[in-house]
């Protein structure tokens, strides 16, 4: 037979992993997408700041101004939605419930 904090250890273990499974998963599928300033570049963030895609309003590189203009224009994009997808992630990591660990009377 186990002693009681044993138990009440593992139990409260085996629930901690679900829930930061839980956590893990809702991160996981976290994406941020903000317009660049000029609405034509859109880009797909991930919740650790990875670039998952981009979206470039068709007729963009052609008519851009300059090289400068739409790299600055896809780097703002990228910027603002690495921000929203760090605050998303935040969002999850604060809003996550962790187990109290409670020990058995004596």
């Amino acid at each position: 037979m186990m002693h009681p904090y044993t138990i009440s250890a593992l139990e409260s273990g085996r629930a901690m992993v679900h829930i930061v499974d839980d956590m893990l998963e809702r991160i996981d599928r976290i994406r941020a997408r903000r317009p660049s300033p000029s609405s034509r570049v859109i880009p797909e963030v991930d919740a650790v700041g990875r670039l998952t895609d981009l979206y470039i309003v068709p007729g963009t590189i052609a008519n851009a101004a300059s090289s400068k203009e739409l790299v600055d224009d896809i780097m703002a994009a990228i910027r603002d939605s690495t921000i929203d997808a760090t605050r998303q992630h935040k969002l999850a990591v604060e809003e996550t419930t962790w187990p109290q660990v409670s020990w058995p009377e004596s």
